[in-house]
């Protein structure tokens, strides 16, 4: 889910809506596959917060992610939810302010 944008051209912001958008019956949940496809496209999460969702639409804790790309110069924070695999994306690419927490 894109939160905020920072773009000037139109031309970014086609080409951020453009990644790929992942491939139903895959073993992966959404958010993995949407994260990876970022990361393929060379976008760099440079940090993360963990949240609680609240009220009467709730889904649980996730993550605010705060995308970079070095060469477009853009920046965006994507919500996703908490999962395993995700909390495995986040420690295997050392993204900074995450640390692997208990799930419950």
């Amino acid at each position: 889910m894109l939160i905020t944008t920072s773009n000037h051209y139109v031309e970014t912001q086609t080409h951020w809506e453009s990644l790929q958008q992942p491939v139903h019956g895959s073993s992966q949940p959404a958010d993995t596959l949407r994260l990876l496809a970022a990361l393929d496209a060379g976008w760099q999460i440079a940090e993360t917060a963990d949240y609680l969702a609240h009220g009467l639409n709730a889904e649980g804790r996730g993550y605010m992610l705060t995308l970079f790309h070095p060469r477009l110069l853009l920046t965006r924070e994507w919500e996703v939810a908490r999962s395993p695999e995700m909390d495995e994306l986040l420690s295997f690419e050392g993204v900074p302010g995450f640390r692997m927490r208990p799930t419950k």
